[in-house]
């Protein structure tokens, strides 16, 4: 204590009085640093923490934004791809389907197999196309026939398919073992034969 005294005591207040007027102004100084600091500084440094959280949000935001952008010009590419190569597949199947053979030529092929003298002897329960294979410049076209008959007119009917100008191929067949009370035969019958593609 006596030797903050002593140290006060070399102060001469004379001569502070001389310096009033700069102690006056140094203590205007710091009061107004003080109140800058407390009203302007303190404020403005709160709101620049809110801006900085919303310039984040925003970049988080405008990061997510370019994502999906991104993920859309991506989607639009693969679109665009499906529609090329859908418009390549119609393309196809337009130009396969004027190749295919025409119904008036399908009826034609099923009337030659199933003629009127093959009806006295043999009795047709289905007739069924199966579907057509582009064999390139061709076209294969099989069915399916189940008929009921007896074993020598199956056999009759056969010479017939062998003897006809359009090349039929039989290739496989299933007979049914005769019940008792059945007096003909059932008969699975498989066969193809070939068109020309049309151009």
């Amino acid at each position: 204590m006596g030797d903050m005294r002593d140290i006060l005591s070399r102060f001469e207040i004379n001569k502070i009085n001389n310096y009033r007027r700069e102690l006056l102004g140094l203590a205007i100084i710091i009061a107004a640093t003080f109140l800058f600091y407390q009203q302007i500084y303190s404020k403005n440094a709160a709101e620049i923490k809110k801006l900085d959280s919303m310039e984040k949000e925003m970049i988080a935001e405008v990061n997510r934004v370019s994502e999906e952008v991104k993920e859309k010009q991506k989607s639009a590419e693969r679109l665009k791809d499906a529609m090329e190569r859908l418009g390549e597949l119609e393309s196809k199947f337009m130009i396969t389907k004027s190749r295919l053979p025409s119904d008036k030529q399908l009826s034609f092929i099923l009337k030659d197999v199933v003629d009127e003298d093959a009806k006295k002897d043999i009795k047709f329960t289905t007739v069924k196309p199966l579907p057509i294979e582009d064999k390139g410049e061709y076209f294969r076209l099989p069915f399916q026939m189940a008929m009921q008959t007896k074993f020598y007119s199956f056999g009759k009917y056969l010479e017939r398919i062998e003897e006809m100008p359009r090349i039929i191929n039989v290739e496989n067949f299933r007979i049914d073992a005769k019940e008792e009370n059945q007096p003909l035969l059932s008969i699975q019958l498989f066969m193809s034969t070939y068109v020309l593609g049309g151009k």
